[in-house]
């Protein structure tokens, strides 16, 4: 048996004299298994932006509706239950005059304090500086040429902190929250709605809204629950791009198994003559075997050098969050190919008979 070193030796001057054709498999293995690659990282990276729209847009937001019914703790405390990443409770009070503009009133409303995470996740460039004050729309501090931090005069003298500022985008969504002031307070007395951010988007997790109502209601009151609505349903119910993210990433990794096993084991039938040849003069078939398989990963190293940049900015593209998500799923495919060229390589290798030399040689 020839000794590793002389197999590596072997396998490079294959490469470097382009008698293994290791550069042109290389140059193909890249070409199809890498482009599926591609393609999951791009797709991946696509639904990430495309879930920043679906929450920014609020179609991840589900709001009940139940007139002093919502009990705030409770509707607050929902907050990291299931996929709920957020939970808040409001209720319209009277209308807030600025001196700015003492004969025009603005819908204000109170929330408890979670509320400013349910808007901040459903609505996008929302601003806070942390501070206690009360928050308001984007239409409205331009209007009132003002940003967090600044104190607000009221017509009747007082004087509030603003400590948020939040959008509410004309894009299909309720719009109770447009041009409006919230107040946050504690969680205390008598709501009329509880707000809820789901994500990923689980309609299922989205009926967990009604553990906000007051306990026992409708089975000792009589009263109809209502039913959560979403903040925005022009998106949808679901996010379906998400739904189909698992079912790529799958077809990916089965494709580029069978292509990589398809490329191995048709570079290995395009050799079968030389290769049969080696073991006629001489050459041990584990040391043959080694060294085609040294020159298969020479193959899977160029691939994975250029790829992975490209992989990078697959993933990455447009700001997406969730990049290394989508590069590693990707990467997932690449390996896949890998496991399915060395399978290839292996089987078209066991195929090749020393006594089908003659038979090799006359059908080449």
């Amino acid at each position: 048996m020839i000794r590793g070193r002389e197999i590596w030796r072997e396998a490079w001057r294959d490469y470097k004299t382009g008698a293994g054709a290791v550069l042109l498999v290389a140059v193909v293995f890249l070409v199809t298994v890498g482009l599926a690659a591609t393609s999951v990282s791009s797709f991946g990276s696509w639904v990430s932006r495309e879930g920043i729209h679906f929450r920014e847009a609020g179609a991840s937001t589900y709001v009940l509706r139940a007139d002093g019914q919502v009990d705030p703790s409770r509707c607050d405390s929902l907050s990291g239950v299931g996929t709920i990443q957020a939970a808040g409770a409001m209720r319209v009070v009277s209308d807030t005059f600025f001196a700015a503009m003492p004969s025009r009133a603005v819908s204000t409303l109170e929330a408890t304090p979670g509320l400013w995470n349910v808007l901040a996740a459903s609505a996008p460039g929302a601003r806070s500086n942390n501070t206690a004050g009360m928050w308001i729309t984007d239409t409205l501090a331009e209007t009132l040429g003002v940003a967090p931090g600044e104190i607000l005069d009221l017509k009747d003298g007082r004087k509030v902190a603003l400590a948020g500022v939040f959008s509410c985008p004309d894009d299909g969504r309720n719009r109770d929250l447009g041009y409006a002031v919230v107040a946050p307070v504690p969680a205390r007395g008598d709501f009329g709605q509880c707000l809820i951010e789901v994500w990923p988007s689980e309609p299922t997790d989205a009926s967990l809204v009604l553990e906000g109502l007051k306990p026992g209601l409708g089975s000792s009151t009589g009263m109809e629950i209502p039913a959560p609505m979403q903040l925005n349903s022009s998106l949808g119910k679901t996010f379906t791009a998400g739904n189909a993210w698992s079912g790529v990433v799958r077809v990916g990794i089965l494709g580029a198994a069978l292509t990589g096993f398809t490329v191995g084991f048709a570079w290995i039938f395009a050799r079968r003559l030389v290769l049969s040849s080696n073991l006629h003069s001489g050459v041990d078939r584990l040391s043959l075997q080694l060294i085609v398989l040294a020159e298969a990963s020479f193959v899977v190293l160029f691939a994975v050098v250029i790829w992975a940049p490209i992989g990078w900015f697959a993933g990455f593209f447009g700001g997406a969050p969730d990049g290394w998500v989508s590069f590693f799923a990707g990467l997932r495919v690449l390996l896949s190919g890998t496991a399915g060229l060395i399978v290839g390589v292996v089987v078209g290798f066991g195929m090749v008979r020393e006594s089908r030399l003659f038979r090799y040689f006359k059908n080449r």
